[in-house]
């Protein structure tokens, strides 16, 4: 996966590569944002748009976005649940038989208006669709633009747990309104910027010092921080899936947090916002990895330097319980990836900042019961909070 050109006066504009597919990639704010919008839809000669929209959206904005839609081609807007309990087979077997009956065609575009759940969920949409049709991402949070639109990824849960089934399908078109993230509370903010801590962290560490200058507790920042750290996002993913559009070998490292946090998300029912979760989840990866002798404290203290200038929490909330968690991550979706071993779990750790730890050349690390145990344990009570520092 590749990325060209950048910012520009008008915003940002890069072209997203995975190997042989590509996709144009766009960040806008104003007024004039919504000209752009329609001139870029009249180049895809859809015959219709089925938009999914999340339900908790401001009216005035999913207005806007039929708008301009329906000015271009017949656009149907269908209403779904940003919920992570709500993320299923059933919800999407609804949507497609309104889509179905709505007159879709192979030649219909399915467009997602909503973070990454409902991203998730129209994409897997589009990819089942006569076994495939176009999809464009109308992202309306800051995870979205600078996470969930820049993968091939497209899932829903099962009931044993999160992301269990999916496929790659990628988007025509990612068209990113800074304008959108203004209704947005600031806990949604500083959620998405814990993605890009983990970039950070575990890819990109050399704009570590950047990143930490520009943080805010507030999560109150101008269009113009927001498209660098959106930049960013797109550099550090690019840097890991050039050769990995399925997120399989070095891409394994955008997983670095997400065993731990995926299985609070889950547990929580998604009251816990993923980027919060996914924080707490490499906090505890940290322990661990310094437990076996991985990571030194400063790298750990790095961590958490980063998720308290972001104003993010550091502790998973208190009416979790280790074996909870530990059941959840006994099910996580990265199993498989090397041949499962006894009283060990798979997770992906670092060895320095920016290094993912690779036994036997692979990025997974198996990871004995009592060590997960105490890194969870240390995101559940001050008990455990950083000795030695």
């Amino acid at each position: 996966m590749t990325a060209l050109s950048g910012r520009t006066a008008a915003g940002l504009d890069r072209v997203v590569r995975f190997g042989d597919v590509r996709y144009d990639f766009h960040v806008r704010h104003g007024h004039s944002a919504w000209d752009d919008l329609r001139a870029r839809l009249a180049g895809l000669d859809a015959d219709r748009f089925v938009v999914i929209a999340d339900a908790g959206l401001p009216d005035a904005m999913v207005a806007a976005a039929e708008l301009a839609l329906s000015s271009v081609a017949p656009t149907l807007v269908l209403s779904a649940e940003a919920d992570e309990t709500r993320k299923h087979l059933a919800a999407l077997d609804r949507l497609a038989e309104q889509a179905l009956k709505s007159g879709i065609t192979r030649r219909s575009v399915v467009v997602a208006l909503g973070g990454g759940v409902i991203g998730n969920v129209a994409g897997l949409l589009a990819a089942l669709l006569f076994r495939g049709i176009r999809l464009v991402h109308l992202p309306t949070t800051l995870l979205g633009m600078s996470d969930s639109v820049l993968s091939l990824k497209q899932a829903v849960n099962s009931r044993c747990g999160k992301n269990h089934l999916g496929t790659f399908h990628a988007p025509v078109l990612v068209w990113n309104n800074l304008d959108f993230l203004e209704t947005l509370p600031a806990d949604e903010i500083r959620s998405a910027l814990c993605e890009m801590i983990k970039n950070v962290l575990g890819i990109v560490p050399e704009r570590y010092d950047e990143v930490a200058s520009l943080l805010r507790t507030d999560g109150r920042y101008t269009p113009e921080v927001l498209t660098r750290f959106i930049d960013l996002c797109v550099d550090a993913k690019t840097a890991v899936m050039r050769e990995d559009h399925t997120e399989k070998h070095e891409a394994l490292v955008l997983e670095y947090g997400h065993t731990t946090g995926h299985a609070a998300e889950l547990l929580t029912g998604g009251r816990l916002r993923h980027g919060y979760a996914i924080g707490i989840g490499m906090l505890a990866a940290a322990r661990m990895s310094r437990e076996l002798g991985l990571l030194d404290l400063s790298d750990e203290l790095a961590h958490r330097r980063l998720l308290e200038l972001n104003g993010a929490p550091t502790r998973l909330p208190a009416e979790l319980g280790t074996d909870a968690v530990l059941d959840v991550v006994r099910l996580d979706n990265k199993r498989g990836y090397v041949p499962g071993r006894s009283g060990a779990l798979d997770f992906i750790l670092l060895e320095a900042l920016g290094r993912a730890h690779r036994p036997g050349g692979k990025l997974i690390t198996q990871v004995d019961e009592d060590t997960v145990r105490l890194g969870i344990e240390s995101v559940l009570s001050d008990r455990y909070a950083l000795v030695g520092a």
